[in-house]
């Protein structure tokens, strides 16, 4: 696996273009998502900032309380203390209830991601909770006046810490410049507050106590430094709105006291009202205050805005990159589908080229027949692009366009090639003829017996080169020439085929009924006989011999089998498998026909007539060949032999030991064991009756097959019945002047 990865040339097409698109695609889509996530990132600081931005709100209202209760205290310390209704209660339920709202606004804020921020809500929630005894000090005048403002100044201070912390927070740049500019204006309103409260408890003493005009001094300073620092920060529109906004007479008229208060700090008594002093000093103060909130609230709206757009940004992000990735997918998809459905295509086409029509071709190239390729055409691809690959489906077409063309060629050739056999073998068949005519002449007229016999061997090698040039014509697919114009009798014809044997002598044609074979098969099922008959006695011992014998099928009572059992060294089941194979393929013809020519013969005559062929082992040793003649090709009103009883195949292997079970099973043996046909090789080399009784008979017989090669057209003369007794010349009876095994 780890081999095949790494060898990316041996990868599918598919899997090579979802790399070259997908790989890129991954890194973009990565550095998408990383881009991404920061937006996601943004939009969470942005909401945090928007929180924090609102939650100014609560606290400037409890700032602007707190401030209030610290400057009213001032004037409470350092007045005469006439009793509970001279505190100053309504500042200080006005800080209860802005500290009430400041803590529900807090309790929605998250805390976990900012420590800084959870520090500065602890500080603040801690002064709440102490600012209770800082009034009780403030009451009891435990603390000195100095002492109880600076713990309301830290209270105060620990609240604004808030605007710091916004001001520090990540958010939209506009905001931040807004956050920063509301903490440089709340220090401004802070340290002005601190001036009124100052003065203030200076104007109720009536003069300067020790100490007390350097930290007047120090707060006008103080004041005027941060409200510088605010113009600085701010931009033209904020300032702009502070100049309107923080003007006019209680702004003069309380930097005119303070100026009064400083000139007279030397005096014994200074020359202001206090009333006058706070109510022009808390003038300026909500002025500023209302530009204060005025930048809150455009705080608090880019805040908001920016905290939406970036949330948008995020969203409009995500499905944006889903999009891209679907339309990826898809357009990924579609191109790869575009390639690899013609390549499968292109390989399907390939595949039943290769597979099926090729070999359909070639199979009827086999059947030697040109004419059954002229419907033959190759199918083309069905890809019906125009890029590369549709470049190679064209040329795959024109490659098999091509082998079309050579099969063809091959189909021409080989019909070239069997004309010019059928053309050869007609001219040898003439020739044979005519030899075969002088020899005859020449053996009626001859007298001597040695001559006779070589006379006999030349005959009988003539009319086998006859049935080798009728074999040749077979195989070639056309005709052999011979014909016949009556019915012949069956005993004749097994007489004839066994004429045309070399080892004619070891052949015995046991009696046969009055069954007569139609004209039209009669001199192929003689040839086809007769390739059986040389088959069994070139496959069998010289001595042993060759029994034919004939008799209904027992399945099929109209079909006649006709037996030719040899008693040979027999055959492998895996070669008679193979060889009962090639006997039932007519159609093929391959390179083996020119060894076992004999076997594709029977063969091709056998399918012609529609003649079952097929071998079996014979009872003791050796084959036997079963011939199945069906009854349209039997003649006559005597042409089906008398039926003789089944047996079961139990009393038929008890009734003759000589035939194995396995035999008496197979189709056409069974009907060769009953009554009289069953003789033992013994019986037929004792007392059996020969082939032919002399050399004379012999010769009727030849002359009788001759007229048969010929094509003669009328019967030729009577054949001569058996035992017609001893002819001078003949040796021995029931064999010609000849060794055994010459022909």
């Amino acid at each position: 696996m780890v081999r095949h990865l790494t060898r990316p040339k041996n990868w599918p097409v598919r899997d090579k273009l979802m790399a070259a698109v997908l790989i890129p695609g991954l890194l973009a889509g990565a550095l998408a998502a990383v881009s991404l996530s920061r937006t996601v990132s943004d939009v969470g600081d942005y909401g945090q900032f928007s929180a924090l931005a609102r939650l100014q709100q609560p606290a400037l209202r409890l700032v602007s309380a707190l401030q209030d209760e610290r400057d009213a205290t001032a004037g409470f310390i350092a007045g005469p203390r006439k009793g509970a209704e001279s505190t100053p209660l309504k500042e200080r339920t006005e800080v209860d209830t802005a500290a009430a709202l400041y803590r529900q606004a807090v309790a929605g804020i998250d805390t976990s991601d900012d420590a800084r921020l959870d520090a500065v809500l602890d500080a603040t929630a801690k002064e709440l909770r102490s600012l209770p005894a800082l009034r009780a000090s403030a009451d009891e005048a435990v603390l000195t006046q100095g002492s109880i403002l600076a713990n309301y100044t830290t209270v105060i201070g620990r609240f604004m810490d808030l605007e710091s912390v916004l001001a520090a927070h990540k958010g939209d740049s506009n905001a931040a410049r807004q956050a920063r500019a509301l903490h440089a204006l709340s220090r401004a309103v802070e340290n002005t507050s601190r001036v009124r409260a100052h003065l203030t408890g200076v104007l109720t003493t009536g003069t300067f106590l020790v100490g007390q005009f350097p930290d007047f001094a120090g707060a006008v300073a103080r004041q005027q430094e941060s409200v510088d620092d605010f113009l600085a920060t701010a931009d033209t529109a904020q300032q702009t709105l502070y100049a309107d906004t923080v003007k006019g007479a209680p702004v003069s008229a309380s930097q005119a006291f303070q100026e009064r208060v400083a000139e007279q700090a030397q005096a014994p008594r200074l020359d202001v009202d206090p009333a006058t002093w706070k109510k022009v000093s808390t003038e300026k103060i909500t002025l500023m205050r209302t530009v204060e909130a005025q930048i809150l609230d455009d705080l608090i709206a880019l805040s908001d805005q920016a905290h939406a757009s970036r949330q948008s940004a995020a969203l409009w992000g995500a499905a944006g990159l889903l999009a891209v990735f679907l339309a990826t997918g898809g357009v990924v998809t579609v191109v790869v589908r575009s390639m690899t459905r013609p390549l499968k295509t292109l390989r399907i086409s390939a595949l039943q080229v290769a597979n099926e029509h090729l070999p359909e071709a070639l199979t009827r190239l086999r059947q030697a027949d040109i004419d059954d390729l002229a419907d033959y055409r190759a199918t083309p691809t069905a890809v019906a692009s125009h890029d590369e690959i549709g470049e190679v489906a064209e040329a795959f077409d024109a490659v098999q366009n091509a082998a079309v063309a050579l099969v063809r060629d091959q189909a021409a050739l080989r019909a070239h090639i069997n004309g010019m056999f059928i053309h050869l073998s007609r001219r040898n068949q003439q020739l044979v003829t005519k030899l075969l005519s002088e020899i005859g002449d020449m053996e009626q007229n001859e007298h001597d017996p040695d001559h006779l016999a070589r006379l006999f061997r030349l005959d009988h090698l003539a009319t086998q080169m006859l049935r080798t040039d009728e074999s040749l014509l077979v195989l070639a697919g056309s005709d052999t020439g011979r014909g016949w114009d009556q019915p012949m009798p069956l005993s004749e014809i097994l007489l004839a085929a066994s004429a045309e044997v070399e080892q004619y002598t070891r052949i015995d044609c046991l009696p046969v009924g009055e069954v007569s074979v139609v004209a039209d098969a009669v001199t192929d099922l003689v040839h086809l006989l007769a390739e059986l008959m040389e088959n069994a006695t070139v496959f069998s011992s010289a001595r042993s011999r060759v029994i034919v014998t004939c008799r209904l099928a027992p399945g099929r009572r109209t079909d006649l089998v006709i037996a030719i059992e040899d008693q040979g060294s027999g055959m492998t089941r895996e070669h008679l498998a193979a060889v009962n194979h090639r006997l039932g393929s007519t159609v093929s013809l391959d390179p083996a026909a020119g060894q076992s020519m004999g076997l594709f013969v029977v063969g091709r005559l056998a399918a012609k007539h529609g003649i079952g062929v097929s071998l079996i082992p014979s009872p003791q040793q050796g084959i036997t060949a079963l011939v199945r003649i069906p009854p349209v090709l039997l003649a006559g009103a005597h042409a089906v032999p008398p039926a003789v009883p089944e047996a079961s195949a139990a009393d038929e292997a008890t009734a003759h030991p000589r035939l194995p079970r396995a035999a008496i099973s197979l189709p056409g043996a069974a009907s060769l064991l009953h009554g009289e046909a069953v003789v033992t090789h013994d019986e037929a080399a004792s007392g059996g009756e020969p082939a032919f009784q002399s050399s004379q008979e012999w010769l009727a017989h030849r002359r009788f097959a001759e007229g048969l090669h010929a094509g003669g057209r009328s019967s030729p003369a009577p054949l001569p019945s058996h035992r017609t007794g001893d002819v001078s010349g003949s040796d021995t009876p029931g064999t010609p002047p000849s060794a055994e095994g010459e022909s």
